[in-house]
């Protein structure tokens, strides 16, 4: 099988010839160590266009947004697949660079969805980090959705149609490229650009209103995902985090009333065209596993050992229903653990959820300090644990 065919059929659940593997990034950091540094990093990119211009800089930097987006996820692609990852997952950020400073004099991002981002340096590559969200009013949330129903959503199904065509003709052969919606999925999306108070208060006093906010992202994420699909995307990843480490964020039922009619209006958007959809969320998502299931989401990524979610326990609800992908441990294994340690947390992973098909192996998450050797390390012992059938 070769990678698109090894996903695939960990999807459908069943059993490929092996465990496939997968990664949500690899950080920008890490991509020059496999790849080396290329000419000119973002930050100096930013420099050069604020030397050279002679009008409003920062006007000029956004035209390039869409340039330096492909190229930056193209090389996390290629250095995707040197690592030897069967899948890697690309996606358009919906981000402007505003003139608003930080308290370092660099400038700040904000987003369709009205969210404010620092840009922090990830060894020369901005890593946006959210910071508040400024739709804080039903008024001002009225006129953001607006913008959303408007041109904005012609505006990034079009970038994603092209950037995905791109990124995908230069690494299909060596990787399987999927799409993601990370930092733009329909959940943070909302909660961020209303921020938390906000946020919260309306959840208590008005959950329609919630409920509602929810489909109006929804619909923007469609008509992206729709950009992907026509350029030939098969995988969609939703990402969005529903719990914290110990907890559900909302109640429950306040996740099945309000938000399982969006994720459903998304999952269907998806079947419709014969694609998959995948859920990302971190945290302790355990009391939330039928939810995801009735959403209509074929895969669940990350699985976090550190919230307490058990690989085993969710095989043993969800298994036959859905794709399981991530459980391997990005706080201490993929940091600085030992070559025995990621070979002792593959096995185990695979173990409790390879049987039968429908787990993919993939770090829970990624940040700037996952090593490259431990994900290599991963991906060989995946290869000496995950062949089907098992255990022979």
């Amino acid at each position: 099988m070769n990678q698109r065919e090894r996903v695939l059929a960990a999807l459908d659940l069943k059993e490929p010839d092996r465990v496939p593997t997968h990664a949500i990034l690899i950080d920008a950091n890490n991509v020059d160590k496999i790849l080396g540094k290329p000419e000119m990093d973002d930050f100096q990119t930013m420099e050069q266009v604020k030397r050279q211009s002679e009008g409003d800089w920062i006007e000029e930097f956004n035209q390039l947004v869409e340039s330096v987006q492909t190229t930056v996820f193209s090389r996390c692609a290629e250095a995707a697949a040197k690592t030897g990852l069967d899948c890697m997952q690309v996606g358009v950020l919906p981000f402007k660079v505003t003139h608003e400073l930080d308290d370092a004099g660099v400038p700040m991002i904000s987003d369709v969805f009205g969210r404010v981002w620092r840009i922090l340096n990830n060894a020369g590559n901005i890593n946006p980090y959210y910071i508040r969200g400024t739709t804080n009013t039903v008024e001002k949330w009225n006129v953001q959705k607006e913008r959303l129903e408007g041109p904005a959503a012609e505006k990034y199904a079009k970038f994603a149609r092209r950037f995905f065509k791109s990124i995908n003709s230069r690494n299909k052969n060596s990787i399987f490229v999927i799409a993601t919606n990370d930092l733009a999925g329909v959940f943070e999306s909302t909660w961020q650009g209303m921020g938390i108070e906000f946020f919260s208060r309306q959840l208590h006093k008005d959950k329609e209103f919630i409920k509602k906010a929810f489909d109006a992202v929804a619909d923007f994420v469609i008509a992206v995902d729709k950009g992907f699909m026509d350029a030939g995307c098969e995988v969609f990843v939703e990402s969005g985090d529903l719990a914290y480490k110990h907890r559900p964020i909302m109640s429950p039922k306040d996740y099945r009333d309000l938000l399982l009619p969006a994720y459903q209006k998304v999952t269907s958007a998806i079947h419709e065209r014969g694609k998959k959809a995948v859920l990302h969320t971190d945290g302790y998502i355990t009391p939330l596993l039928d939810f995801i299931i009735d959403a209509g989401f074929d895969g669940l990524h990350s699985l976090e050992p550190t919230a307490g979610v058990d690989l085993a326990e969710v095989k043993a609800k969800a298994g036959d229903k859905i794709c399981l992908m991530g459980g391997i441990d990005i706080a201490h294994v993929l940091v600085d653990g030992t070559r025995q340690e990621v070979e002792g947390a593959v096995k185990a992973a695979i173990k409790a959820a390879g049987q039968g098909g429908g787990y993919i192996v993939s770090p829970a998450n990624m940040h700037p300090g996952v090593s490259v050797e431990r994900l290599r390390w991963m991906v060989d012992a995946t290869k000496k644990f995950g062949t089907y059938p098992l255990g022979t």
